[in-house]
């Protein structure tokens, strides 16, 4: 009874919020700390994740994405980690690595804890247009040839979890900041430098809510989840999965997304290697009879943590 009242304050306070638009990875689940720093630590190894995201397969310059992550708990409660990101889609590039935090409270005998995070990251931004691709044009929107900028900006968190239930609300680009420096001019009338105006950060923020149900014995498990994605600018984008789990360690998933697009997953474990890959295809796209579909692929390495002695023992791996 006590988890369906948290899972209705959950859902009654994430509808309150608006929406966000940014890089969407459908195994959202395998690296959640991309996203949300107080998950930090909340399992009893050390995940070494490697997560790679390929939209739109056969358009030249289509969107690439990458990240990688690593956590670790130090002691009975606290915990550090680290993230890098890397997304590509032609002529645009940025890069983020963000250092995380957090800290676990145990809130009961049942192995439920609250854990709160934090993490500054630096960003740096970069875009190279081709000068021959570009039409004649003063406006440095069209005629500059290279723009790069960076910026330091905070995410935080809190994470609520057992054997079961997980539940987490986190905040991306707390402060908002903006990269607004110099662009080189280089056009057919003109060379100097000029400005794009100031370019600020979305604020966005998640919500995350999964419960894992025994079906078959306790070998079976059934697994939804559910992600949104909110903002200022842009209506929410709902992630809903579904996963039908064996030895909680391998697993089939469907998903869906609110923007139109569907997705099917799978993943295998062999020793501490987990491997995962899905597959998109946005019903709603009208690029798509021209596109293979979005491929991704997760590798995640369960580093045993001999160090740990603690609570969160219900993680298999």
């Amino acid at each position: 009874m006590r988890v369906l009242f948290l899972i209705l304050i959950f859902i009654n306070s994430i509808s309150l919020l608006t929406a966000q638009q940014q890089t969407n990875f459908t195994q959202f689940y395998n690296n959640e700390i991309i996203f949300n720093p107080a998950v930090t630590g909340s399992k009893t190894y050390n995940p070494l994740v490697l997560q790679t995201r390929q939209q739109w397969l056969g358009f030249e310059g289509a969107p690439f994405s990458s990240s990688i992550s690593y956590h670790k708990l130090v002691s009975q409660n606290s915990a550090f980690g680290g993230v890098f990101n890397y997304e590509f889609t032609s002529p645009a590039m940025k890069v983020d690595l963000e250092a995380t935090y957090a800290f676990h409270v145990p809130l009961n005998s049942n192995k439920t804890f609250l854990s709160f995070g934090i993490a500054p990251s630096l960003m740096y931004y970069s875009i190279n247009f081709d000068l021959e691709d570009l039409p004649e044009n003063r406006d440095p929107a069209f005629s500059e040839s290279t723009y790069s900028s960076g910026s330091i900006d905070f995410s935080s968190g809190i994470y609520l979890y057992n054997e079961r239930l997980a539940m987490g609300f986190s905040c991306v680009n707390m402060i908002q900041s903006s990269f607004d420096g110099e662009v080189l001019v280089q056009s057919n009338q003109t060379i100097g430098k000029t400005s794009f105006g100031k370019n600020i950060q979305e604020r966005i923020f998640f919500s995350l809510l999964s419960y894992n149900f025994d079906i078959i014995n306790n070998d079976w498990q059934f697994e939804p989840i559910l992600l949104i994605r909110n903002s200022d600018n842009y209506h929410a984008v709902y992630d809903f999965v579904s996963r039908i789990k064996y030895l909680k360690s391998n697993w089939f998933g469907l998903g869906y997304r609110s923007d139109g697009t569907t997705s099917l997953s799978f993943g295998v474990k062999a020793n501490n290697l987990h491997i995962g890959y899905s597959y998109d295809y946005q019903l709603s796209s009208s690029i798509m009879s021209s596109s293979y579909g979005t491929h991704e692929i997760v590798l995640s390495f369960y580093i045993p943590a001999f160090q740990h002695n603690r609570h969160t023992n219900f993680w298999i791996f």
